[in-house]
């Protein structure tokens, strides 16, 4: 290949500017989407770089076994496994317990919501921690210190000031900042704001007790392997440690009956994280579906270019002749259209990368991910380049070789020659692969969208229509809660309001109770809440009354606890009706709850999960989350803006629509609906292109029998049908491919719902229509063309 192979060639795309315009966007798009996947992937299956060993360092992961659950790996486990495992002499050199928390600090008039991780010293060298400043593990030791990052810092102190030494508040504490780290890496395992030790006063562990519960699944334990030491052995200490472990022996009997496990736990290191950790099959899949969608559109496009260059070269006959006939060697030749093809995906190229700059934030905000590498970094540069220039060399060899079949006495004297059998041969299965690659992505974005939308609509049995929700700081004080409520509670735009342990719904596994009404003993999904919570849910009373209820202040002995349960924890606890459920006496352990109220079936959990009983330990004050209910969300948020203030002047107010929120558990399925959804769209554009080159490719190559049957009286209708006798029998070998892939990958999807569309075959039929939708346009023109040619200009072109 020579310069002037390339002068030509840009002249070439100069001459033809919509058919350059067509091909290098259509590429530049393909590769824009390959690349930022190529640069995705490549972010989540590689380990932070500042990690040492990270095949050495491993998470414990935990599993419940609850009998009626299906609950999957969770990439939390109890904080004690950290304890047992050094005080059972585990072959580990480090272990660090990790919990994450948002916290308001406060640096004089500034008040900064902040990520604080709090952790054990080991977590430092573990992780390859490096401060920028000051002394890392002197905020990981020592209880009244806190390590910054400097971006926290800049919004504590502001920019350009000195952190170190400065003094911060939190959880009604004084703080010193001894420490400023630098941003960490997006592909760590460690994002946070702040650091401080784990035994904190700060962290709260002191007062909740949650450092030594055996099923508490409150936080993160990493640990770093010794020498010859395996994941699996460290897998199967813990495994044996926690099955004879004090936690095992508290649980109702039925977990453990018949030899079964109440738990797993397994150790995973975090360079197997991304293959083998929890949510990694989800997220796999998403990843495997992203690539292969990637893959497809950059085929589309390479297929598009191939086909219209071949159309192109076609044309170029008589020029390739004169060529030929002027001494161009073969090889010469072939240098030309492979340096068009390579300019091509050279331009391509460049302008998928500015594509790739542009569109980079909004994929990484509908998949929830941070691009850890840089899109122009050297090396990545350096790899794109070299990927189109083999692109280029690839498209380029099939024009090519039309170009070298090309023979020079017909071309000069002004007949057109073919392609050849073999040609339209390769043609035909490209167009079928298009087809195909169009069909599989619309039938599988119908499913995710159709299945999103679903399942965002289910019935929950509780209203969150016109609910503001307000997190509480666990450290608020009774005059705090009083005075909030009550300062709420009078205001005009607040028509109801209730205190529970959460939102319903927003935490998808929950706390599970083991309650007994006799020999019947089932597991229910327990938590406290108010009086005022049904009503300003809206959740249906069945049976029994909330009338006349009156809440100690303080549990006695011997005393029923009032209880409410929802309709299916009815059916769990033996009873045939709700009204025979009233009055029942419940017991969880020594403590006895008396069944005041029935309501409808609710459903907090996922539509990924089994919907569990429900029952509502009805408590006086809650002071975890108060949610206000009222006609005009604005006007809440306004009220509850002016309050919060006056009685948590420390904390930053946290309020989110209960709406809002729950649809936040299906917003990563409703952007991977979307971004399959655009992904198919260009595909079927790309395909579209397709259809359109191959239908001027047979328009061209059929016009004398085309003018020959109109001149013995064919009509329109003939015409059309000669066109799609070329195409049906494609799109049917890409149906035949293709619908059954689509049928599997929804299978395959759907899988990982309780709670499934009843989509039956419309998924096959719209990919199926869409695509001979988008066929149909696209071989429009040229069919009208076809049926609009004139006999004599037809004849005498091809003479």
């Amino acid at each position: 290949m020579k310069l002037k192979d390339l002068r030509v060639s840009w002249r070439q795309l100069l001459a033809e500017p919509a058919y350059s315009l067509v091909v290098v966007l259509g590429l530049a798009i393909a590769i824009a989407a390959t690349y930022l996947i190529a640069l995705l992937l490549n972010n989540r299956w590689l380990p932070d770089p500042a990690v040492p060993a990270p095949e050495r360092v491993a998470r414990m992961e935990f599993k419940g076994n609850i009998p009626g659950r299906n609950d999957d790996w969770f990439s939390s486990s109890p904080f004690v496994f950290a304890t047992a495992l050094r005080e059972a002499k585990a072959p580990i050199t480090q272990a660090a317990r990790l919990l994450d928390s948002e916290q308001s600090l406060r640096a004089g008039e500034r008040l900064s919501k902040t990520q604080v991780l709090f952790s054990d010293a080991d977590l430092a060298p573990m992780f390859g921690l490096k401060a920028l400043k000051g002394d890392l593990q002197a905020a990981l030791s020592k209880p009244d210190t806190i390590a910054l990052s400097t971006a926290a810092a800049e919004r504590l102190f502001g920019a350009g000031q000195e952190a170190l030494g400065q003094r911060v508040r939190m959880n009604n504490q004084d703080m010193t900042v001894v420490a400023v780290l630098p941003r960490q890496a997006a592909n760590s395992e460690l994002q946070f704001d702040a650091l401080a030790s784990f035994d904190s006063p700060t962290s709260g562990m002191a007062v909740s007790g949650m450092d030594k519960i055996w099923f508490a699944v409150a936080g993160r334990v990493f640990v770093r392997l010794a020498d010859g030491a395996s994941s699996v052995q460290l897998t199967q200490l813990m495994q044996d440690i926690f099955d004879r472990s004090p936690g095992t022996k508290e649980v109702p009997p039925e977990w453990s009956a018949g030899g079964r496990k109440s738990a797993y736990v397994r150790a995973v290191p975090l360079s197997r994280l991304p293959f083998d950790g929890a949510d990694s099959s989800t997220r796999l899949m998403l990843y495997a579906a992203l690539g292969s969608a990637a893959t497809m559109m950059l085929g589309l496009a390479a297929i598009n270019y191939v086909n219209l260059s071949s159309v192109r070269t076609l044309r170029r006959q008589r020029e390739i002749a004169v060529r030929k006939s002027l001494g161009a060697s073969p090889t010469r030749l072939a240098a030309q259209f492979v340096a068009e093809s390579s300019l091509v995906a050279l331009l391509a190229g460049a302008v998928g990368l500015l594509l790739a700059w542009l569109l980079a934030p909004a994929l990484a905000d509908l998949l929830d991910v941070q691009f850890a590498a840089k899109l122009f970094a050297p090396t990545q540069l350096l790899s794109l380049l070299l990927g189109c220039l083999a692109l280029g060399i690839l498209t380029g060899l099939y024009p090519a070789r039309v170009a070298l079949g090309v023979h020079c006495a017909p071309a000069l004297q002004g007949r057109k020659q073919s392609e050849g059998a073999r040609g339209r041969t390769l043609r035909r299965a490209m167009t079928v692969f298009q087809f195909c690659a169009a069909l599989t992505l619309s039938g599988a974005a119908v499913i995710v969208v159709w299945q999103s939308d679903y399942v965002g609509k289910l019935d929950l049995g509780f209203k969150t229509g016109g609910l503001l929700a307000l997190d509480l700081p666990q450290d608020i004080k009774p005059e705090q809660v009083d005075g909030l409520y009550e300062t709420l509670k009078s205001h005009p735009a607040v028509q109801g309001l209730s205190w529970s342990d959460d939102v319903p719904g927003r935490n998808p596994v929950g706390m599970i109770d083991t309650l007994a009404n006799g020999n019947i003993k089932a597991g229910a999904r327990s938590a406290r809440y108010d009086l005022g919570f049904f009503s300003v849910y809206q959740i249906p009373l069945l049976a029994g009354s909330l009338e006349g209820i009156v809440l100690p202040d303080k549990t006695e002995p011997g005393v029923d606890r009032p209880l409410a349960i929802d309709e299916t924890a009815v059916k769990a606890f033996g009873f045939a009706s709700p009204q025979e459920a009233i009055g029942k006496q419940l017991m969880s352990g020594p403590d006895g709850f008396r069944i005041k109220a029935v309501f409808g079936a609710i459903k907090q959990e996922s539509a990924r999960n089994i919907s569990q009983p429900q029952v509502f330990r009805l408590s006086k004050r809650v002071r975890s989350v108060l949610t206000l209910k009222g006609p005009d969300m604005a006007a809440l948020r306004a009220a509850a803006a002016e309050a919060w203030p006056r009685y948590l002047p420390d904390t930053v107010i946290e309020m989110n629509g209960v709406e809002e929120q729950l649809a936040q558990r299906y917003r990563m399925d409703r952007n991977v609906g979307r971004l399959i959804a655009a992904t198919s769209l260009i595909a079927l554009l790309l395909a579209a292109f397709g259809v359109y080159a191959l239908a001027a490719y047979t328009v061209r190559r059929s016009q004398l029998e085309i003018v020959i049957r109109k001149l013995h009286g064919a009509d329109h209708r003939h015409i059309a049908g000669l066109l799609l006798k070329e195409f049906a029998p494609l799109l049917g070998l890409a149906a035949v491919i293709s619908l059954p892939l689509i049928w599997w990958i929804g299978q395959q999807y759907l899988a990982g719902f309780v709670e499934r569309a009843p989509m039956g075959g419309w998924p096959l039929l719209a990919a199926l229509m869409i695509t001979l939708l988008m066929s149909g346009l696209a071989g429009l023109r040229h069919g009208l063309a076809a049926m609009s040619m004139r006999p004599i200009l037809a004849l005498r072109d091809g003479g």
